[in-house]
């Protein structure tokens, strides 16, 4: 992925811009009408940076989850360093589905959608996915005795894009924090440590 790559400040601000302009562009004309050449009218930058930054549309969409999975390291590393396995998984979704909604309803309802294939860690590198799948292989003597870390990392972000697709498509009709709590909680427990 070229997410290794190590960016100047002027790449980073030029990567950003196209990924800006992309979020905007999904808002306004939604998933199927995102084209790299809207991207790079929107974004006021060419198509050799588009490519030099990402592959595809799809790619471009990848970042969000890197994003994620940054801003989470960087607000919350510490609080979760000495917590449970059951407790760094609670907190580490409970941030992650805020971070979705806080994006608001209509981008989850064009993010989220079966076409992107970014939402899918077996096609593309999702971050956040594999930062807490690594986590489940650091603490797998905290899984009960039959679990597997990369079953329930893939189940963990199965749930994640259920509940968040789901509030979507009811338009936030109901507190996705507490339904995600809830939900969340109860498969956990039946797959790792507690109390």
């Amino acid at each position: 992925m070229l997410e290794d790559r190590v960016l100047t400040e002027s790449g980073k601000k030029t990567k950003d811009q196209i990924f800006n302009a992309a979020v905007k562009l999904l808002l306004k004309d939604g998933y199927d009408k995102l084209t790299i050449k809207k991207i790079c009218e929107t974004s006021g930058t060419s198509n050799g940076s588009f490519y030099h930054f990402f592959r595809n549309k799809d790619e471009l969409l990848a970042h969000y989850y890197n994003l994620s999975a940054e801003k989470f390291i960087h607000d919350r590393e510490e609080d979760i360093e000495n917590a449970s396995l059951y407790d760094q998984m609670m907190f580490c979704y409970r941030w992650y589905i805020n971070y979705s909604a806080g994006h608001g309803v209509d981008f989850c309802l064009n993010f989220f959608t079966p076409k992107n294939r970014a939402i899918d860690p077996n096609h593309m590198y999702n971050a956040f996915y594999e930062m807490s799948r690594e986590c489940l292989h650091k603490h797998k003597d905290e899984i009960l005795e039959g679990g597997d870390a990369d079953q329930i990392a893939h189940d963990l972000c199965v749930l994640a894009k259920g509940i968040i697709s789901d509030w979507s498509n009811s338009r936030g009709s109901y507190d996705i924090a507490v339904a995600a709590e809830r939900m969340f909680s109860v498969y956990l427990k039946g797959v790792v440590v507690t109390g």
